[in-house]
């Protein structure tokens, strides 16, 4: 019986094991050849995007910490350091308000004014580029 359930899973095609939901670093993590600074800023910004989708509907303590500490964190405009959300979108070319929006994260001031955007939507300008 054990052996027919393996047979199914491995007859099943990969993208029907898969979830529905794609986090967008799992674009960028195709990108294999990245210098050390920029796998820490993806592992930072995997971390926040996970603590927001495992926590979001949590009711205890702790859960509801960590979501609103990763929301606080991707809310935050703050470009006065390097690993802020704002700094990690601009070196990964990623748009900020677009990553908010995918992830349900954007202020009702701000989504009238938003356009349907796609979350790997290249940046206007990179304030970080030399």
């Amino acid at each position: 019986m054990e052996m027919e359930a393996n047979v199914e899973v491995a007859a099943t095609p990969v993208h029907m094991l898969q979830s529905d939901f794609n986090l967008p670093i799992q674009e960028i993590e195709s990108h294999r050849k990245q210098v050390p600074e920029k796998h820490l800023m993806i592992a930072v910004l995997q971390d926040a995007l996970e603590c927001v989708v495992k926590y979001r509907h949590a009711h205890d303590l702790l859960g509801r910490r960590l979501f609103e500490d990763a929301e606080s964190w991707l809310l935050a405009e703050d470009t006065g350091w390097p690993y802020s959300f704002e700094c990690i979108c601009a070196v990964l070319d990623l748009e900020p308000d677009a990553v908010r929006q995918r992830m349900r994260l954007v202020p009702s001031r701000w989504s009238a004014n938003l356009p349907q955007a796609t979350v790997m939507a290249p940046r206007q300008s990179n304030p970080l580029a030399g």
